[in-house]
């Protein structure tokens, strides 16, 4: 079929049709929409490994691990989760509906991945026993092998620098679910908004009949936390004292980690009615740390007119100078009567996963016809547009959704129900 027609200058719109996450708060929807009316947190000591000498000791991390797959040789759990994301979304999406007969190489399928980072936990096995001085001798044929090697060398996996490839999971799903189209994956703190306007831009250029989409990242690992902290922007609280975005202490994010997929089709050629239809863009202005608020607020007005949005799900840095500057020039485009949430105050701050994760989120909140609440607000910090505090009862059918990330890079998505 041809590709719809969309309006001059503003970014093309899909359908979402089936949809899948795994979280801090658990995978199955109905659950985790529960659970962020009730105001949980997922922030706590972590599981995998101590953090109590890290700067920040809380994290959302996922409990559950992954399911035996083959492709444990060269994934490591986030990507695992990711491909059973995108499982469970192509079985969602069947679900609902007679599921289109597209040829595999007319679907295409896009990643999103939080960006390369060398895992510690291997490096300390191969590095932590070397010597100065070991330089061994390779001409020794009685010891042939360099003593760095019998120093550590010798743990790594040998498949430690594939394990590296950022797509590896994009890879390896495709083979495993045999989607042959189009396809790209992205890198960074932003790589979710990203894949999403790519797969919605090759589903409106007629490049592909079905977009499969999948984002995960994980800021609880021991490199990330390193990082993130020598930034300033993770919270150094207790469970007693942690504060939320947008309250008057706000003093820094949880990091968390999460997996999603959407499956996207055309307006209009979706065999039910969508779940949701989407717009989204995404930009960067060149800043270390976060982005500036104008640079946010620039990449949300792409999306055209947004003075019938309602709902803003933001960016929650929980950094207060950071927050009031998004909620001021945010409210310029958006109604007068809109109202502030953020789930990532329940989920910590997920990195490139965080638009896909809004999407399924919020367009589930606007189906049921209530808001959940910041989770963990007790004193919402003075400025533009009310801050929901507790579930809240919506006949709005319409949010923007906003994620931002180091370096200087943010994502603003329109979600509008049926």
């Amino acid at each position: 079929m041809k590709p719809a027609l969309e309006v001059a200058g503003l970014p093309p719109r899909a359908a979402i049709i089936g949809w899948a996450l795994r979280t801090p708060l658990g995978s199955d929807i109905s659950a985790l929409h529960q659970s962020l009316l009730r105001g949980e947190r997922a922030a706590a000591p972590s599981p995998i490994f101590d953090t109590s000498s890290y700067p920040g000791s809380l994290v959302a991390a996922i409990v559950t691990p992954p399911k035996h797959s083959r492709h444990r040789r060269f994934l490591r759990r986030l990507g695992l989760l990711a491909i059973e994301s995108v499982e469970d979304a192509l079985a969602h999406a069947r679900s609902r509906a007679t599921f289109p007969l597209i040829n595999s190489e007319r679907i295409g399928l896009f990643f999103g991945y939080g960006g390369l980072r060398a895992h510690w936990d291997d490096l300390m096995l191969a590095m932590q026993n070397q010597q100065a001085d070991a330089d061994g001798n390779p001409t020794d044929l009685k010891n042939p092998l360099p003593a760095t090697w019998e120093y550590g060398l010798r743990h790594l996996h040998p498949f430690w620098m594939l394990l590296h490839l950022s797509n590896n999971a994009h890879a390896l799903c495709a083979e495993q679910l045999q989607i042959q189209g189009e396809g790209v994956t992205y890198g960074g703190s932003n790589a979710g908004a990203q894949a999403l306007s790519g797969a919605i831009q090759a589903l409106a250029a007629g490049a592909i009949d079905l977009a499969v989409v999948a984002a995960h990242d994980t800021l609880v690992e021991p490199e990330v936390l390193v990082e993130q902290g020598s930034k300033g922007v993770l919270t150094s609280a207790n469970l007693q004292t942690l504060r939320a975005p947008y309250d008057r202490a706000a003093a820094g994010f949880v990091p968390g980690e999460a997996t999603a997929a959407l499956i996207l089709q055309r307006p209009g050629e979706a065999a039910s009615t969508p779940l949701a239809y989407l717009q989204v863009t995404d930009g960067a202005d060149g800043e270390n740390g976060a982005p500036h608020a104008h640079t946010l607020a620039r990449v949300a007005a792409r999306l055209g007119d947004l003075s019938d949005i309602q709902i803003v799900d933001g960016a929650a840095r929980a950094q207060c100078a950071l927050d009031g500057a998004e909620r001021s020039l945010l409210a310029e485009l958006v109604s007068n009567r809109a109202q502030l949430t953020a789930v990532q105050s329940a989920l910590g701050q997920l990195g490139a996963a965080a638009p896909l994760v809004q999407c399924i989120t919020l367009a589930t909140q606007l189906q049921q016809e209530v808001l959940a609440g910041v989770a963990g607000l007790q004193q919402p910090a003075p400025g533009a547009m009310s801050v929901l505090q507790s579930p809240t009862a919506t006949a709005a059918k319409a949010a923007l959704l906003l994620s931002m990330g180091s370096p200087g890079l943010c994502g603003a998505v329109r979600l509008e129900l049926p």
